[in-house]
């Protein structure tokens, strides 16, 4: 008798649906077929003993079993379940009516006992996707309700037993239910924007760039509050949007971490690899996948992706990657953000120093870096890099200080500009094009009009054009009115800091070249 079992093979992102084929025949050996590790051909004593156990009879027949795809290299412990319950059906010792629609995961030991699965949400996504009525698996009892409230026309048969496995396809008794545990809550003390006195001016920009999903590059002297004030940065983000949240629970459940329901806040270090933020080459070459939804991602050739390594900055998918100290990153590191930067599906926040010793253009301690350090400095951030970072502030003496808001106050403008952004195009200001932004920002002649005055001087690109249309949208989402002259000059100011063009205002000694004669006519 012939019967098919639907099981997957988990990948990198999303599990790859896998059909196993079995048929018992005349004969007495028993065969596995279809691109399959060795582990699994050891999984037929473990599932004998188990059967012999719960009592089962083993077939004194001839057993085939046949993976596919057959492309797909098969392996790991879970097709225990799939290939018991298969045998058993094929030797028609179980019935077979509700075998079709299911989808089985799960090892089985020797007790009859089914290991909890490790990453239950992808599963079921690919079960979803793939069409099946139910899955039967072991999950979790506090992961259950939040399960069957994203999966709610999937039905979830939570078995721990082989016995309770049987019992539903037999009778279609399902377990009892385990008792449920409130799920542990991620609590992540990220501070308070109250607590960083001063830097007024990067606190405006951080509220735009939460506001909007921008880049942000802070620059300034050391030991002011740039780390500290990013570090607090998560704490004014919006909520995730549903297709991120999905997306970054797909990569984020193997390891556990669910930020407590926020949006991820990556950080990195300056010894970074390109591997680490991005992953191995088998990732790196789809990166373009990632930008996908959660339905595009499903239909592309990612899923098949059996073998890699997933880097810091899939990770931060929906939320921020954090960058300190910029420039003392690896050049292969920096080319590689600019592949990586442009439809802001990470939002990357980023610090430096303005030069070497940290204290050009400090009002106070004068710089000690001569003017060749100076541009070596400036010149590691290339242009390109520069010209996908949406706010570029260079640091200034505060004006007299005032008292600092509190992250919730901020949070709560940032939550509404947040909503009028997905309820006039579903999507934050940042990942809009040049063509989508321009109707709307430049919408009447003293708007064109303004903009094609900064345009004349500043020669901007394509790339800078769309994003200084976008903070300009976003400046205007905070205030609930549409986009003004005062918007657009803001945007221009936060778009990029010119140190160079202030280097007059170091007091430098003037220093002459002495002239050594050498010989007659020849002076050095």
């Amino acid at each position: 008798m012939l019967i098919r079992i639907h099981t997957v093979q988990p990948s990198i992102l999303l599990p790859v649906p896998v059909l196993l084929e079995v048929n018992i025949s005349r004969g007495i050996k028993f065969h596995i077929s279809g691109n399959v590790h060795a582990s699994i051909k050891e999984n037929r004593q473990r599932i004998y003993a188990t059967l012999k156990n719960e009592g089962w009879h083993w077939p004194g027949q001839r057993i085939t079993l046949n993976f596919r795809p057959l492309e797909l290299l098969k392996k790991g412990s879970h097709y225990d379940l799939p290939m018991a319950v298969g045998i058993l059906g094929a030797s028609s010792q179980i019935s077979t009516e509700l075998i079709d629609q299911s989808l089985f995961y799960g090892a089985i030991q020797l007790d009859g006992t089914i290991e909890p699965a490790t990453a239950p949400f992808k599963l079921l996504q690919t079960a979803f996707h793939s069409g099946h009525k139910r899955v039967i698996l072991n999950v979790p009892s506090n992961s259950l309700p939040r399960l069957s409230a994203e999966f709610h026309t999937l039905e979830i048969v939570n078995v721990s037993k082989f016995s309770e496995v049987v019992a539903f396809l037999q009778k279609g008794i399902r377990p009892a239910e385990k008792d449920k545990t409130s799920p542990q809550i991620e609590e992540h003390g990220y501070g308070c924007f109250s607590e960083v006195k001063g830097l007024q001016s990067f606190k405006r920009a951080l509220e735009i760039a939460a506001s909007g999903g921008h880049h942000v590059l802070l620059n300034g002297a050391p030991g002011i509050g740039k780390t500290m004030l990013l570090a607090r940065f998560p704490s004014i983000l919006p909520p995730m949007n549903t297709s991120d949240r999905r997306v970054f629970t797909m990569i984020n459940e193997d390891g556990g971490s669910t930020f407590g329901g926020r949006r991820p806040t990556i950080t990195t270090v300056p010894e970074e690899s390109v591997k680490s933020l991005f992953g191995s080459r088998e990732v790196q070459a789809l990166k373009d996948k990632f930008e996908l939804g959660e339905v595009e991602l499903w239909n592309s050739e990612f899923r098949a992706v059996s073998k890699g390594v997933l880097g810091k900055f899939h990770r931060a998918l929906g939320g921020v990657l954090f960058l300190d100290e910029l420039p003392t990153f690896s050049k292969s590191v920096l080319d590689a953000l600019l592949l990586y930067m442009d439809r802001h599906r990470v939002q990357m926040i980023m610090a430096m120093n303005p030069c070497h010793c940290g204290y050009f253009n400090h009002p106070e301690l004068e710089c000690t870096c001569s003017a060749a350090s100076f541009h070596r400095h400036q010149g590691i951030l290339s242009g390109a890099l520069l010209d996908r970072i949406d706010l570029q502030l260079m640091h200034t003496p505060s004006a007299p200080k005032v008292e600092s808001e509190t992250s919730v106050t901020i949070q709560q403008r940032v939550e509404q500009a947040y909503n009028r952004q997905l309820d006039r195009s579903a999507v934050q200001n940042a990942r809009l094009t040049l063509d989508e932004l321009k109707p709307i920002v430049l919408h009447n002649n003293v708007m064109k009009r303004h903009f094609l005055n900064y345009y004349k001087s500043a020669k901007w690109s394509l790339r800078k054009q769309r994003s200084i249309l976008s903070v300009t949208l976003t400046i205007a989402d905070l205030e609930n009115i549409h986009p003004t002259k005062k918007h657009l000059d803001e945007a221009v100011a936060l778009s990029a800091f010119s140190p160079k063009s202030s280097k007059g205002q170091l007091k430098r000694k003037s220093y002459k070249r002495p002239t050594v004669v050498l010989g007659p006519n020849i002076k050095v």
